[in-house]
């Protein structure tokens, strides 16, 4: 499985038989290095062993409960088709892997629960968006998110010469439409003036806008456009899709391959997330003033037992160790994981989205380089 959304996730949590194992690991997608990962699966294969073992489970249900995860080592093509990480979630009814674009640190982690924390990391900025390349040339639309990029087929002119030759009796020869802002627009003539040229530009743009709705099944998601200035600027001008981002990328699309264009786009993206982070940090505050936010690790912990949090922010590798007693309404904490201890925050993320809450896990980098977990709270 190599995409990961947020309903994967909600799946992992319903798991029913415990232990969990959860194992992270780096791979390798292509070079002399790329079946690395089987050693290090190993490796971490004989670590969960010896961690089931301090659980009091025998050698052989701990050899059948690993048995898939063991049968992968020896998959050659499960490694060839590998991408920069690997997560593994294995219980008595589960068995999942996820290939992902990033570099995990290793880790092994068995207990009642297993460890989501570094996959909901990777899907905190997984926002989808469309990108628009806009040339005279070539038309091309992408749905991407943070590491995809994958071209729509479009069924409409995609360069203005074919626009300008098209044997449609209301698209013919010398433009003259009653509504220039429908893609009924019409052209008389090829070539002429460089005035003429712009006016054409201008009606391929109005065009565009029209027929590319008919291919953008999502209108909630943001749109970036790319192309030379004042195409861009034609292109705004007639713009009907309601999610128009106001920054776009400069420059000729057709001199600029689809990843460059891709990670152009998701610095614009990147730039309107972290608006929308300031944004929530400064809710939290406003929440904690008035007794709604906590940063406080037991208020956190007793509000996701309790189902109140609306919205927990961790940082990737956060791990707090210890037990929560219900009963008392008592966190025991500890400064490092024994046989029995919970990551604490680990289970206020599961807590918070089985009560329909959202979990958002930064980079360490994007909270100030500090460990950090902050909750705002329904009441």
């Amino acid at each position: 499985m190599n995409q990961l959304r947020k309903e994967d996730v909600l799946k992992l949590i319903e798991t029913k038989l415990d232990p969990c194992i959860s194992i992270y690991l780096p791979t390798e997608k292509a070079g002399k290095d790329i079946l690395k990962g089987r050693i290090l699966l190993k490796n971490q294969l004989k670590e969960a062993e010896k961690k089931l073992a301090l659980l009091n489970v025998s050698e052989p249900d701990a050899k059948n409960i690993l048995k898939k995860a063991y049968d992968l080592i020896e998959d050659l093509i499960f490694w060839q088709n590998s991408n920069e990480g690997l997560a593994l979630f294995i219980s008595g009814d589960t068995f999942k892997f996820f290939k992902m674009p990033v570099k995990f640190q290793e880790k092994v982690h068995v207990s009642k629960e297993f460890n989501i924390i570094p996959l909901l990391s990777m899907i905190t900025k997984d926002e989808n968006y469309y990108l628009l390349s806009l040339s005279q040339k070539n038309i091309k639309l992408y749905l991407c998110d943070e590491f995809n990029i994958k071209e729509i087929e479009l069924d409409m002119p995609t360069s203005l010469d074919e626009a300008l030759q098209m044997d449609d009796p209301e698209r013919q020869l010398q433009f003259h439409s009653g509504n220039p802002n429908t893609s009924s627009a019409v052209y008389h003539g090829h070539g002429g003036s460089a005035e003429d040229n712009k006016s054409h530009i201008n009606r391929f743009m109005q065009m565009v806008s029209t027929d590319i709705l008919n291919f953008i099944q999502k209108n909630e998601l943001p749109l970036i456009v790319s192309g030379v200035s004042y195409i861009t600027s034609m292109y705004k001008d007639a713009n009907k899709y309601p999610n128009l981002m106001d920054q776009h990328i400069d420059g000729n699309p057709d001199n600029i391959h689809p990843k460059d264009l891709k990670d152009r786009a998701h610095k614009i993206m990147d730039e309107r997330f972290n608006k929308i982070t300031d944004a929530m940090m400064e809710k939290f505050s406003e929440a904690k003033s008035i007794g709604n936010g906590s940063d406080i690790l037991e208020d956190i912990i007793s509000a996701s037992f309790d189902g109140r949090i609306n919205r927990l922010f961790l940082t990737s590798n956060i791990e707090k160790w210890g037990y929560y007693d219900e009963n008392l309404k008592f966190l025991y904490e500890l400064y490092e994981p024994t046989v029995e201890a919970e990551n604490v925050l680990n289970i206020a993320a599961i807590n918070t989205l089985k009560n329909g809450g959202d979990v958002l896990v930064y980079k360490p980098e994007e909270m100030n380089n500090e460990d950090r977990y902050l909750a705002t709270f329904r009441y």
